[in-house]
């Protein structure tokens, strides 16, 4: 069976007005409550049982229970971006400083099609399906990982998602196996010292100093750690001080920090916070310090990515190519903590179209027609799901 043979204009069609819908009124965090009505709605309309029992706003349903197949796990994130739309589309936000900046709209419509699409033929699926509806995936507080650990993944054997991608073209899916997308921790460091006049700096314990010595520091460390391993330590905040004549006794840093190994991450970890201590006991003052890791790396395991390119070169109309690894990161990652999985680009750019600038910017737009790949990944690889070992 091809899923090529089942999906209808129809279908595509749905998948237009559904992403419409969705893109018209975007919501954030876990605060869905427009969005998951419209998901959960069209969810009963094929016949399907959901709980919101794993997140806020949250929807998961099973599909063929019943089989002796592979439970495989589909996800698609939801929510928005605090970003002001200037596209001027015709179905543009009317939710002030609110947009569907990186696709998460065209994510939930292209998994709700495919859930469409196998359930006419649920009696016939080599597997079970689970779907998996997300909030929370742009958010310091991970929707991902909630469901995580509160179970969703249980029973599941393989995990699939997919994110739309401007620099692929349309009508084209990419996938890269093994390491994908890198882990973040979001660091922010805090130095404490005592104002004094700048006339009498002995008076005081200068803040700034102390934060310009930890980060000249932490990435000596980072550089005597990293070997060959790709990663990425961003200084994104340097705030301090009030007044050019007074000693500044607050200093805040905000570092990202991207990696691949965990065990060379958690070695600078253990490393930087002793040399922080340090350098706040040198000076007299103190250090405050948030560190921890708001997603794991994201790994493709290369069987399933091997799995994945025979379905869609079963697929007529629809391209596929290698994606190069990514120093951004996905909380999809939390959901292959126990199970294997990968997470695929369907190509969303046109440079006719306009399609061309990349999620999270104000003018984003994918291209609707590379939907189409979208949908048909998701569909063939249920279909192929009895071939997987």
């Amino acid at each position: 069976m091809l899923a090529t043979e089942l999906f209808t204009q129809e279908d595509f069609q749905y998948c237009v007005d559904i992403r419409r819908a969705l893109h018209r009124r975007p919501e954030l965090g876990f605060d869905l409550p427009e969005t998951h009505a419209l998901v959960t709605s069209e969810l009963e309309k094929m016949g399907l049982t959901w709980t919101d029992r794993y997140a806020p706003c949250s929807a998961v349903a099973d599909m063929n229970s019943e089989s002796s197949g592979k439970t495989l796990l589909l996800r698609a994130d939801m929510d928005a971006l605090p970003v002001t739309e200037k596209t001027g589309l015709p179905y543009a936000s009317e939710i002030p400083g609110r947009m569907h900046a990186c696709g998460h709209d065209t994510h939930t419509a292209i998994l709700l099609t495919a859930a469409r699409i196998l359930s006419r033929v649920r009696d016939q699926l080599p597997c079970k399906v689970r779907f998996l509806f997300q909030p929370s995936e742009e958010c310091a507080d991970s929707g991902a990982e909630q469901m995580y650990r509160n179970g969703v993944t249980e029973g599941a054997d393989y995990g699939i998602a997919l994110h739309c991608d401007n620099g692929v073209p349309s009508g084209t899916i990419g996938v890269c196996a093994g390491d994908y997308m890198s882990a973040c921790d979001p660091i922010t460091i805090t130095f404490r010292g005592k104002t004094a006049h700048a006339t009498l700096p002995e008076q005081g314990i200068d803040a700034i100093q102390m934060a310009l010595k930890a980060q000249e520091g932490m990435k000596k460390i980072v550089e005597e750690e990293v070997g060959d391993r790709v990663y990425i330590w961003s200084l994104g905040c340097f705030h301090g001080g009030t007044a050019h004549n007074v000693i500044c006794d607050s200093c805040e840093l905000k570092i990202s920090f991207r990696y691949f190994d965990k065990a060379f991450a958690a070695r600078v970890r253990e490393r930087c916070i002793a040399f922080l201590e340090k350098v706040a006991a040198d000076f007299g003052g103190t250090v405050e310090y948030e560190w921890r890791m708001s997603a794991p790396p994201l790994h493709n395991k290369a069987f399933l990515v091997d799995a994945f390119k025979k379905s869609i070169a079963k697929l007529e109309g629809v391209g596929l190519m290698d994606v190069p690894l990514r120093k951004s990161t996905e909380d999809f990652a939390w959901l292959l903590q126990d199970m294997p999985g990968l997470l695929f680009r369907y190509g969303s750019g046109n440079e006719e179209k306009g399609c061309t600038t990349m999620a999270h910017c104000n003018d984003f737009m994918p291209d609707e027609d590379g939907f189409r790949a979208g949908v048909l990944a998701f569909v063939q690889f249920v279909l192929d799901a009895g071939e997987l070992a």
